[in-house]
């Protein structure tokens, strides 16, 4: 699944393009890496959410989405934990798949204390919830946003080149990892 793919490739986690320390605080409110976020405005707990439901048929047509939703439950290395994932593949205009990961086994902090991310962290905020950005550094083939929504729970949207030719730039993706990630927070906050 998506989840494993993500970031554990070891090096030093990135940001802005120069390489920092990762530092050892958590939180929504703490520093990223040397980034601060906001705290969150609100908790939204992600247990028993079936990241299927997240999104409308109107959204997936708007993502560029025309597969069909397929759910599934599988360990993750990166979260250590069962996690609940949504892949959807999409053909028009580009071939893609988005993964929609509901992650209640690490919050954000995973991202923000890590020593071997090989990845550039930008901050951002979804409906007003703390996220990064995650540009993985050693794959350009994928993107991912971890929208923090509750202490130790988070969505992690990853948007992800399908093999088409040519193959989808790596800034689009990350256009389209942010795109899913205000979908599906939106979708959660409507529920």
């Amino acid at each position: 699944m998506l989840v494993g793919v993500v970031l554990l490739v070891g090096g030093c986690t990135t940001v802005a393009g120069q390489p920092t320390p990762a530092n050892s605080t958590g939180g929504a409110s703490a520093e990223a890496n040397g980034i601060e976020l906001p705290p969150r405005p609100r908790e939204v707990r992600l247990d028993g959410v079936d990241p299927c439901e997240l999104l409308s048929e109107e959204q997936r047509a708007e993502l560029g989405l025309d597969g069909r939703p397929l759910s599934d439950l599988a360990p993750s290395d990166l979260y250590g934990g069962d996690v609940p994932s949504c892949v959807i593949r999409g053909s028009e205009p580009r071939e893609v798949f988005v993964g929609v990961n509901l992650v209640t086994s690490a919050g954000i902090e995973r991202f923000t204390t890590s020593q071997g991310l090989a990845a550039e962290l930008r901050p951002v905020q979804v409906r007003g919830f703390p996220a990064l950005v995650v540009t993985p550094t050693r794959y350009i083939t994928y993107c991912t946003v971890v929208v923090d929504v509750a202490p130790g729970q988070l969505i992690d949207a990853q948007f992800s080149d399908g093999g088409g030719q040519p193959p989808v730039p790596q800034p689009q993706l990350c256009q389209g990892a942010e795109a899913l990630a205000d979908a599906v927070t939106a979708s959660l906050l409507a529920g």
